[in-house]
């Protein structure tokens, strides 16, 4: 480090620069630790959204509560991946702290496609039908999202780089359980609401 930088000092055409794995590792690490704060305030942000913003203001329409819902199932999801995949042996790093942000978004973009099918239904059917109507609209949508997220992910556990390898892995395990849960946890809270 000293040299290149005395060989720099002295050198006017040429810079010296030097490239290991331990830097870059520390420099990325950095960054990461850098913008947490910024996560944070995101899911926050994000979370406040989704409680004010469901179902619009409407005494009867305001699901705070399906928000709250959904923000469970994304820890729910988070804490199932971390802890089967600790238990099977897979490593973390700094870039995993960025997990909670991305299932936030895909679980907050699913509840909102889910809970828009069932509104569209006919108010007058039964609970059963209405669910069933909303499901079968929003259903693929959500499937399709879920699984080519999921193996986009997947295929990026092939990578070279070890953090983001596993970060990959991470995050495809983690979009599949939250799918789940979106499916059953969700679905079961909304048909709830609905005869609410």
């Amino acid at each position: 480090m000293e040299q290149t930088e005395n060989f720099n000092s002295r050198s006017k055409h040429i810079e010296v620069y030097l490239h290991t794995s331990k830097g870059l590792r520390d420099s990325f690490a950095s960054d990461i630790k850098g913008d947490l704060g910024l996560i944070s305030v995101s899911i926050g942000l994000v979370s406040l959204y989704c409680v004010l913003f469901m179902g619009s203001f409407s005494p009867v329409h305001f699901r705070s509560v399906a928000a709250v819902v959904t923000l469970f199932c994304v820890v729910l999801s988070y804490c199932a991946t971390i802890g089967l995949l600790s238990y099977l042996g897979c490593k973390m790093s700094n870039i995993h702290q960025l997990l909670p942000f991305l299932l936030i978004g895909i679980g907050v973009d699913d509840m909102f496609v889910i809970a828009s099918a069932i509104d569209q239904t006919d108010a007058h059917q039964t609970v059963e039908r209405r669910m069933s109507d909303g499901l079968r609209q929003s259903g693929s949508s959500v499937t399709i999202t879920s699984l080519t997220n999921a193996i986009a992910f997947f295929i990026g556990v092939d990578s070279s780089i070890n953090a983001l390898s596993s970060f990959c892995l991470f995050a495809g395990v983690g979009v599949i359980f939250l799918y789940l849960s979106s499916l059953t946890i969700f679905s079961a809270f909304m048909a709830y609401d609905i005869n609410r």
